[in-house]
């Protein structure tokens, strides 16, 4: 399996894909995430410590379980996407596109020449340069570009932003949105629902996918009719503290 295209290809094909998240920047997490089952993980830079120089230790444990990494940048910075790319990551999200112009940035930044602006150095991507002519050759049309609509500018944009050609998908950041929009969080309001289909709406008119967090299961049936087609859901330290909680729980139970 080319694990460059193993998130690409189905999420241009608008295949349904299922990711979760990862916070926790540890070899052993990464091992364990691989495994759970997802097409992919979902690690995140912006919210946790995990960095783009921390991928040089995470990413050979979801390379050898074959599971594909999106990872999420810190912020629309071009230092920061060409690190995280040189490392080798297959995939790239961006948080807080809020126009045309910034997504415009983001593909600049993690595309080779002529499309793009990105740097020659594909360190690890490139597996020590031993595979740099082939890699740099495949590198723009296999890397998958992602770029999250979570305010009310991003979304008064979408159209304008889903326009920019090298982009792949756009994905609703669905708590950021609410409080940008002065709705209430974590509920699947009406108000949120009509975002979310201006979002699904504008992907669709490109060409491009749409995806989204899930905030709660219950909320699945309802996205799929409005077109999204990426969903991540829960958390490595969720996992942790739920099953650490279960169990305490059954244990006092039965020791009660």
């Amino acid at each position: 399996m080319n694990l460059r295209t193993a998130f690409s290809a189905p999420l241009r094909n608008k295949s349904t894909v299922l990711g979760t998240w990862m916070q926790i920047p540890d070899t052993y997490v990464a091992e364990i995430m691989a495994q759970a089952g997802f097409d992919f993980v979902l690690v995140d830079g912006e919210h946790a410590p995990v960095t783009p120089e921390d991928l040089r230790v995470l990413l050979p444990a979801f390379e050898k379980n074959g599971t594909p990494v999106l990872y999420r940048v810190r912020k629309n910075a071009s230092d920061a996407i060409k690190a995280a790319l040189d490392q080798g990551i297959p995939a790239l999200m961006v948080p807080m596109v809020n126009s045309a112009e910034e997504a415009r940035e983001v593909v600049a930044a993690a595309k080779y020449p002529p499309a793009g602006v990105r740097g020659m150095g594909p360190l690890r991507a490139s597996n020590f340069y031993m595979n740099e002519a082939a890699y740099v050759a495949a590198a723009n049309a296999e890397t998958a570009v992602v770029v999250q609509i979570e305010t009310r500018g991003g979304l008064e944009a979408v159209e304008e932003i889903a326009a920019v050609p090298g982009i792949d998908c756009l994905y609703v950041g669905p708590a950021d949105l609410a409080m940008s929009l002065g709705i209430k969080v974590g509920v699947l309001s009406e108000e949120l629902k009509a975002a979310c289909a201006r979002v699904c709406a504008a992907a669709a008119g490109n060409g491009i996918a749409a995806g989204i967090d899930v905030a709660s299961l219950d909320f699945i049936p309802a996205y799929r009719e409005l077109g999204f087609t990426l969903f991540t859901h829960g958390l490595d330290t969720g996992y942790l503290a739920d099953g650490g909680r279960q169990t305490s729980a059954k244990l006092r139970e039965l020791c009660s």
